[in-house]
């Protein structure tokens, strides 16, 4: 845990600092909670401004991703991952899960479009599946990468 900013805040005691932690996530998960139901009743009620709005969608937007970017570089995800051909398996699972991820991604915006939920183009679609797609398949490589390179390391 020495390697975070963080730890300039938590106590020494291991029990203690993992305890806090706790907090601290859950005080997160509550606050993103908290910001979504505010943007909700902003929507539907119009209580505050559509800046405001905007404003709350970035805060959730940026915790989010910190965490999930953290996570990524980290390279706790693969613990398993020692050998070439270990990871090998792996690379093959990971593209093989983006491409379900990528199916019913564009499934559910065809099913959007198709009903009428949302209007945008195909071309907006395709594109939409794509990058989403591409995102996810970079940050899995990354995470595999990262934890492949600190499980050579470790062994």
């Amino acid at each position: 845990m020495k390697e975070s900013w963080v730890t300039m805040f938590l106590p020494n005691d291991e029990y203690k600092e993992r305890r806090i932690l706790y907090f601290i996530a859950e005080a997160f998960i509550l606050f993103i909670g908290f910001l979504g139901v505010v943007v909700l009743l902003n929507r539907f009620s119009g209580i505050f401004n559509t800046e405001s709005s905007y404003i709350l969608l970035s805060v959730i937007a940026i915790l989010s991703l910190y965490v999930w970017i953290r996570y990524i570089v980290s390279g706790m995800e693969y613990a398993n991952v020692v050998e070439k051909s270990e990871y090998k398996m792996e690379l093959r699972k990971l593209i093989g899960s983006t491409s379900k991820f990528a199916v019913l991604f564009a499934g559910v915006a065809i099913a959007l479009k198709v009903t009428g939920v949302v209007v945008y183009s195909w071309v907006d679609l395709l594109a939409m599946t794509l990058l989403s797609n591409g995102l996810l398949l970079v940050a899995q490589f990354i995470s595999l990468q990262r934890s492949f390179r600190k499980n050579r390391e470790l062994s």
